[in-house]
């Protein structure tokens, strides 16, 4: 029996019925697979079709960001070319006329020729400043160590002027000292031309006072605690002569002799403690008493101004302080005039104590320092 395939096709007529043969199957078999390849090979193009489509939209897009990016250059360059170019400046060039940019460029090329030769120049000419600051520099620090060096010269022609006035000063109070031990007056103009007539006049007084006690005992002006004349005794309280004075003193002071000469007696008594006797030239002698340490021996020669002792409290005494005397040919004269004796007042120790017969002392000791210079 032939296989047959019933086949029912229905429409708005109505439904019909007929069989297909093994031949009309394999031709229907091949339509419907034709048909299916069909519709392959077309989805098949039509997706490289729509991916080709793609590319060609995405090479567009590319060129158009590619064309941006190039306008964008050309807009950047025609700004640069206005701006360097002078005759540019007034007439704007537009991004479309890229034709005229290129007629322009030879200038702007020229422009930016002179411009790299007008650089160079310009780099030269900084150099030739850079070079000229420099020598300004070292001229500046020369002319800086010249003044430093200028500066302490002055600095010690100063030092020097105010060396030269301290030695003026010190030389115009050598000639005031020197006026007053000529006996000339300080307020006079000093006449240096009388100097060599008078030098004899002042070795006079120098020697004198070197030779006859004068000055104070102690290295520092300082109280009288007893004067000269009679007195309650401070120990025995007994109205008794004070031959001497006593003068204020700090415990181990230095005693100073008051002139030239030579220890007639150093020794320790019950009432003056440990005292000191010099004797001095033209019959002058000083004692000091009360002495804490007795520095110098019998018969030893001392100067004026020689420490001899140190301040104390020795003897019939109740605090440190100095018994201070001095005798004339072995008569007790009062220390107050001798003490305060000096070149101002010279002439004034020779009124207050008359008792001495000075004139024969000052006339031949005058007269032997004259033939002494000659």
């Amino acid at each position: 029996m032939r296989r047959s395939l019933l086949v029912t096709v229905t429409n708005y007529l109505g439904s019909t019925q007929f069989y297909l043969t093994r031949t009309h199957q394999k031709i229907g078999l091949t339509i419907i697979t034709l048909t299916l390849m069909s519709l392959m090979v077309g989805g098949g193009a039509l997706v490289w079709l729509g991916k080709a489509h793609h590319d060609v939209l995405q090479q567009a897009e590319s060129f158009r960001q590619s064309d941006i990016k190039s306008k964008a250059q050309i807009h950047k360059l025609q700004t640069s070319v206005t701006t360097l170019l002078p005759a540019a400046k007034q007439t704007a060039i537009p991004m479309v006329d890229f034709q005229h940019f290129l007629n322009i460029a030879p200038a702007a090329a020229a422009s930016l020729e002179h411009l790299e030769s007008q650089t160079k120049h310009d780099n030269a000419t900084i150099q030739a400043l850079k070079q000229r600051l420099n020598e300004l520099v070292e001229s500046h620090s020369e002319i800086n160590q010249a003044l430093l060096r200028q500066t302490q010269s002055r600095f010690k022609m100063s030092q020097q002027l105010h060396q030269q006035n301290q030695e003026m000063l010190v030389m115009e109070q050598s000639l005031r000292q020197l006026q007053s031990l000529l006996g000339a007056q300080a307020d006079h103009e000093f006449d240096l031309t009388l100097v060599p007539q008078m030098i004899p006049t002042a070795q006079h007084r120098l020697t004198l006072l070197a030779l006859i006690p004068n000055s104070w005992p102690v290295a520092k002006k300082t109280a009288i605690t007893s004067s000269y004349g009679k007195r309650l005794h401070p120990i025995t309280g007994a109205k008794k002569m004070h031959k001497g004075i006593d003068i204020r003193c700090a415990e181990g002071a230095p005693i100073l002799a008051t002139a030239n000469g030579v220890v007639a007696s150093s020794i320790k008594s019950p009432g003056f403690g440990n005292v000191i006797t010099l004797t001095h030239s033209y019959g002058f002698s000083s004692r000091y008493a009360h002495l804490q340490k007795r520095l110098v021996q019998h018969a030893e020669f001392v100067d004026k101004g020689q420490v001899i002792g140190l301040c104390g409290s020795t003897g019939l005494s109740n605090a440190p302080h100095l018994h201070y005397e001095i005798q004339f040919l072995a008569k007790q004269k009062n220390p107050w005039p001798f003490i305060n004796w000096n070149l101002s007042n010279f002439d004034g120790l020779f009124q207050q104590v008359k008792e001495v017969q000075w004139q024969s002392l000052i006339k031949p000791t005058q007269l032997k320092t004259t033939q002494l210079q000659q």
